[in-house]
Formats: C-alpha cells, sequence, structure tokens
C-alpha cells in the first residue's frame, strides 16, 4: 500500500476539501483509497461523543465508511497540545504510527494520512508531525491555499521539509480566491522555488484537475 501525508501551508488551506477531492478522483479511477484523520480540534458535541466534521467529511469519500478514521477529538479549536493536555490525554508519535497501521486500514491501495494543522504543530510538549514523518518515512503531499502570502508559506513549508530530509511528493494548488491576482505567476514562482512537482490543481470551489497519480506513486 502506498502512503501519504497530507499537510498544508496554514489555517484553513484546504487540507480536507483537497484530501476528499483526491480520495474521490482515486476511487474513481478503481483505486481502493481511504484517507485517515488521526487527530482533530475543533469538534463538536452531539449527544455526549465528539465529531470532527472534517473526518466525516473525509469518511464519506472513502470506500469504506464504516471505518473510524479519527482516534483522538477534542472540542476546543486550539492546537492538539492544549486540547489533549485540557482532556488529559498524551498523544504520541508512536500511537499514531499505531493507528495509522491498524488492521482494517490495510486492505486498500493508497492511505492518505491527514495532518492536524501544519507541520510543525506538535500533538504533545515534544513532538510534531516532523518527528511523525521522520519514523516513518511517509512522502508529503502539501496543499498551497493560493491567496495573498500564499508564497512566502509554502516556501517556509518546503524549507521545514528540505531540513528535516522529508520527501515530498508534491504539492497541489488549492484556489482559494476566485479573483486572485497573478495567479498563473504565483503558481510558476512556487513550482519554480519547491522544486518538487505541482500534482493537482483544485479551482475555486471546483474538484482536483490534472492529477499526476504517476507523480504520485514514484515518489514512494
Amino acid at each position: 500500500m502506498k502512503r501519504f501525508f497530507i499537510t498544508g501551508t496554514d489555517t484553513d488551506c484546504g487540507k480536507t476539501y483537497a484530501t476528499c477531492s483526491l480520495l474521490d478522483t482515486l476511487n474513481q479511477r478503481q483505486n481502493k483509497a481511504i484517507g485517515l484523520k488521526p487527530v482533530a480540534t475543533g469538534c463538536v458535541e452531539q449527544n455526549g461523543q465528539l465529531y470532527s466534521e472534517d473526518a466525516l467529511l473525509i469518511q464519506e469519500n472513502n470506500r469504506n465508511q464504516t471505518l473510524n478514521i479519527n482516534k483522538w477529538s477534542f472540542k476546543p479549536p486550539v492546537s492538539p497540545h492544549i486540547a489533549a493536555k485540557e482532556a488529559g490525554t498524551l498523544i504520541t508519535t508512536g500511537d499514531i504510527i499505531r493507528f495509522c497501521n491498524s488492521e482494517p486500514f490495510q486492505n486498500n491501495d493508497i492511505m492518505l494520512i491527514e495532518g492536524a494543522g501544519g507541520l510543525l504543530v506538535p500533538f504533545n510538549e515534544e513532538e510534531t508531525w516532523v518527528d511523525f514523518l521522520r519514523q516513518t518515512a511517509i512522502p508529503v503531499i502539501v496543499v498551497v491555499g493560493m491567496r495573498l502570502g500564499c508564497i512566502n508559506h509554502a516556501l517556509m513549508t518546503a524549507e521545514v521539509l528540505r531540513a528535516n530530509q522529508i520527501e515530498c511528493a508534491g504539492w497541489i494548488a488549492n484556489c482559494l480566491d476566485n479573483n486572485m491576482l497573478y495567479l498563473k505567476e504565483n503558481l510558476s514562482i512556487i513550482t519554480t522555488k519547491m522544486n518538487m512537482p505541482r500534482l493537482a490543481t483544485i479551482p475555486y470551489k471546483g474538484k482536483v484537475t490534472g492529477l499526476s497519480e504517476q507523480s504520485m506513486l514514484q515518489a514512494c
């Protein structure tokens, strides 16, 4: 099974939207693809149970929609390490790895693991998603929210990956602003400077177009 980690350049860049769009596209191409959202904050409470709206959206795009793809759910919309500490819970890299390696998830061709926040968001006092990626060597797909400031956010994310020798399968341009000035020029400079393939573009409120599945799989 090929595995990819989905991260984003900043808050509300569209990680979940991109993950769902990828799952839909991959499954339509006859891949057995599953998406996981191990850690989620900002969850809603219903009948005493916490639900991640992001995880529910991902689950709707999985072939098997009965599996619980969200292990840790927290109500406060804050960094996972704060939410977990407040709830009296400790989440470690090892815990997340074991969850992703759970037997029910393994009968698939492709697994997409969506992080909570960006690469350097901590889930305990010491560990971030970078630690998870260094231990698992899972290739990363970066979702770049195309709006003012995206160049800096994209290049900083790429620098974190390079500095930690984390493999990147490529990036996805998620168009958040239908009236963004010089979109083509922004796409060009980000592709050049990040030095990684642009796997796909998601038009404003649209779906993945031109997905380079071959480039994704070559990264594994």
